[in-house]
């Protein structure tokens, strides 16, 4: 179950003659039309796996999987995972969180603020970092949500799956949105395999982001050492407890300060994305897709094949230059794997959102150090319309806090940290 076609060119392409049928669906929320098609389908194949990854698609993966008998979770409990603002009162209950939060249509009401500090507005069913902002105050909160009626996702699925399929320049469903309290420290990611109930955590991964904007992420860097890694992959397993995920692979994002509680951002009951599959399979040496589809078949991932090289891996976004209002072309350095471009020729929206990334590649490297510089070059060396990025504002990042004592802390040597943007998203 998938989001877009399947890839014909480029390094992920689907080889002719893989796939034996495709059945395109015109809405993930169409529950009529999807439990048709899950009805024709069991009624002609046996049903052996499945897997999906995209947040729309996962109760009906997991309704499929219970029809066909394969381990999995429930599909009413896949479909409290995805709702952000459940899971927040959920942990609040089980005593794992101190977050405080609420529904936009509440917050909308009052004329106070209610949170410490800054909190973050996003929506309570979210993806690729889509409308997410961070507020202060009543009136910046009146703002961001007057920002909703024309920033939503370009991708129809997408904008179907956040928004309820209302179209950019219509009215807004608050209660579609939760405003949260902003945890402070540094966020990055758990990533692990689940199956009857076990978690397996296979290690974490940090993030650079852009320096005028640290919630747009630009890199990820597998694995990621990071001195409190005990207590966050205990933190995340007792997550993973208390929401009941009992079988599949699953990507956490947390926030993690020097000292204090670890809190959970986002549970996604799925594979890290992107192309963190092949990043994976780089750093360990064997193909991840395998424990992947092992899991997906219902059987237990063979986890012990998962034994360290050495090697890290980055998987990179990039953004064109500021007010960039058209693509031509984007021209990659000879080091970067699997190079994509991830927005077609044409316009382009001259914003520097999570969402205006326009290419991606990989690199891998024997230690986090030669990684980064590596990482930094090879971005300056990309040209977006003939012009290489250099050391344009939207090629200034901040390196993971404790990628290696060797890494500046920022990507462009250690020019002076910028004050945090009046609005900010919240990445997902």
């Amino acid at each position: 179950m998938n989001r877009s076609p399947l890839p014909r060119t480029g390094p992920f392409r689907v080889p002719d003659g893989l796939v034996d049928e495709t059945v395109p669906l015109p809405a993930w929320s169409d529950a009529t039309t999807v439990r048709a098609v899950l009805d024709d389908l069991c009624a002609r194949y046996e049903i052996a796996g499945t897997y999906a990854a995209f947040e729309a698609t996962l109760p009906w993966d997991a309704e499929l999987r219970a029809r066909a008998g394969l381990p999995g979770n429930d599909p009413a409990a896949v479909r409290a995972l995805l709702d952000k603002a459940a899971v927040r009162d959920r942990l609040r209950a089980a005593g794992l969180t101190g977050l405080r939060s609420t529904t936009l249509t509440a917050a909308l009401r009052s004329d106070s603020w209610d949170f410490p500090g800054a909190a973050v507005l996003k929506p309570a069913h979210g993806t690729g970092s889509a409308l997410c902002f961070t507020v202060s105050s009543p009136a910046a909160l009146r703002a961001a949500a007057g920002r909703i009626r024309h920033d939503g996702p370009a991708s129809p699925l997408t904008r179907d799956y956040v928004l309820g399929g209302r179209r950019p320049g219509g009215t807004p469903a608050t209660d579609r949105f939760v405003l949260e309290q902003r945890a402070e420290g540094e966020l990055l990611s758990v990533e692990s395999l689940v199956h009857g109930g076990t978690v397996h955590t296979v290690g974490l991964t940090g993030r650079y982001v852009l320096a005028a904007d640290r919630v747009v992420e630009q890199a990820t860097v597998f694995p990621y050492a990071h001195p409190r890694q005990a207590e966050i992959t205990a933190a995340a397993h007792a997550y993973h407890r208390a929401l009941g995920f009992t079988h599949g692979p699953t990507h956490l994002e947390v926030m993690v300060p020097e000292d204090g509680p670890v809190e959970l951002i986002d549970f996604n009951p799925r594979a890290a994305g992107v192309a963190a599959v092949p990043t994976f399979s780089l750093v360990f040496g064997t193909p991840y897709e395998r424990l992947l589809t092992d899991l997906g078949c219902g059987r237990a991932p063979d986890t012990a094949a998962l034994r360290p090289t050495g090697r890290c891996a980055a998987d990179t976004w990039l953004l064109p230059p500021p007010g960039t209002t058209r693509l031509r072309d984007v021209g990659f350095p000879p080091e970067a794997l699997l190079p994509r471009l991830l927005q077609e020729p044409g316009p382009l929206s001259g914003r520097s959102d999570q969402l205006d990334t326009v290419a991606m590649f990989v690199l891998a490297a024997g230690s986090p150090a030669a990684l980064h510089r590596d990482l930094l070059a090879a971005r300056r060396r990309t040209t977006v319309n003939g012009v290489p990025l250099g050391d344009n504002p939207n090629n200034h990042l901040i390196a993971p806090a404790h990628l290696a004592p060797a890494a500046p802390a920022h990507g462009r040597g250690a020019p002076p940290e910028p004050a945090a943007p009046a609005t900010e998203g919240a990445l997902a």
